[in-house]
């Protein structure tokens, strides 16, 4: 069975732009999957347009030790543009930080990314 839209969307932005360290490449994989008008939403700030999104991730990343990445954590939920992903993140073999993600999809890409995340025990 194949994923509904926004599920991919969702895991590719966790796959493709959460863990790209290249700014290019980041920038790239966002215009592929985020809608010019996007905005992200986590508890201590909002940002909107491509290029806010990708600071936010080089800012994140920056912070995390090496071989750090995020992976989806089970399968997707979606429907009428709007999904949910389980993700997790750490380097290899450990867990720092987990999370769920809600994202709504217009126009065949995210237009709203909302982050809960929490810190492993």
């Amino acid at each position: 069975m194949t994923e509904a839209p926004e599920i991919e969307l969702l895991h590719a932005s966790i796959e493709r732009v959460w863990n790209e360290r290249d700014d290019a490449a980041r920038l790239a994989a966002i215009a592929d999957i985020y809608h010019p008008e996007a905005s992200i939403f986590e508890p201590a700030r909002t940002v909107s347009g491509h290029q806010a999104i990708s600071d936010v991730v080089a800012g994140v990343l920056a912070d995390m030790p090496p071989g750090f990445r995020f992976e989806i954590d089970g399968p997707g939920l979606g429907h009428h543009g709007v999904a949910t992903a389980r993700w997790k993140g750490g380097p290899p073999g450990e867990v720092l930080v987990s999370g769920v993600d809600v994202a709504r999809a217009q126009d065949g890409k995210l237009i709203e990314h909302y982050f809960f995340f929490n810190t492993a025990p």
